[in-house]
């Protein structure tokens, strides 16, 4: 089951932030969610007193976020219409204010575009977005906004993948992708990454069993694509690409994956979570 009462939206008044806004609304209206738009912003360093830094005492924090808050209130009245939006104001490191709040305010999902484009997108996933993927425990929502010419992912999902690599979550992530497709109305496929002993058949029926597990235990009839594996190949970014080229081919407008822990003390990220994200030529959610 897919919860989404509230979505954190941060925004930093960019190109970016108005093309990941009409995704925000349509799940905004499908959840009926209230949407907290959220601006964190990092001041410049102090001026150094001694031992003691000190910021001046014409610096006026206050003035500044009461400033910043009519610009959100902006934002929120040109790209969110007739949706429940809370404007928010906070000074401090924005990928830290983000996680902290969105771990705190019982929000359900994060959405950020990866602020990544062309060569750049193949080595800047964006370093705020790639913290909060790292260090916040609520499924984050991602979009390149680099969309190949001929496809364009729509709001309203269409076609969904699910990509699982056989791991210990991946019947919440199936989950999760039932349930979006059900919402939506959407098609689904479940594909499987390499894994290092499962043969293609094996990871086939491994997906197909659980798909059917999860839709009988939600007494929901989905349309759904009967599983496939990706061969494994040599080369880090072969995972990625191989999603990325099913992407473009069933012009999928969403990808489910799963964020999970790799290695205690190493936060919550699949190891070819960044490159999936990163390449993928339509929104990700991973969870």
């Amino acid at each position: 089951m897919f919860k989404c009462e509230k979505i954190l939206f941060p925004i930093a008044f960019s190109r970016d932030d108005e093309a990941t806004a009409p995704f925000v609304l349509s799940m905004a209206r499908r959840y009926q969610a209230h949407v907290v738009l959220l601006h964190a912003i990092q001041p410049a360093p102090p001026v150094y007193a001694g031992m003691g830094g000190v910021y001046p005492e014409v610096f006026d924090f206050e003035g500044l976020r009461e400033d910043l808050l009519i610009e959100v209130r902006k934002f929120a009245a040109a790209q969110l219409p007739k949706v429940d939006v809370e404007c928010v104001v906070e000074i401090g490191e924005p990928a830290y204010t983000i996680s902290q709040y969105a771990c705190g305010a019982g929000v359900g999902l994060v959405a950020m575009p990866t602020h990544g484009y062309g060569a750049f997108r193949r080595a800047l996933l964006g370093s705020v977005t790639a913290k909060v993927l790292h260090d916040s425990t609520r499924p984050v929502w991602t979009d390149a906004h680099a969309p190949e010419p001929s496809h364009r992912a729509h709001p309203q999902p269409r076609h969904i993948i699910c990509a699982l690599d056989m791991k210990p979550d991946g019947r919440h992530v199936v989950e999760v992708a039932v349930a979006l497709a059900n919402d939506a109305g959407a098609t689904l496929e479940l594909v499987n990454v390499p894994a290092e002993t499962a043969s293609t058949a094996v990871a086939e029926h491994y997906m197909q069993q659980l798909l059917n597990d999860v839709t009988q235990a939600a007494q929901l009839g989905i349309q759904a694509a009967a599983p496939l594996a990706i061969p494994a190949e040599a080369g880090s970014g072969s995972i990625a690409d191989g999603i990325r080229d099913l992407a473009l081919r069933k012009r999928a407008d969403l990808v489910v994956i799963g964020r999970g822990a790799i290695q205690k003390g190493f936060g919550r990220l699949h190891s070819h979570a960044y490159d999936i994200i990163r390449e993928c030529p339509c929104p990700v959610l991973s969870v």
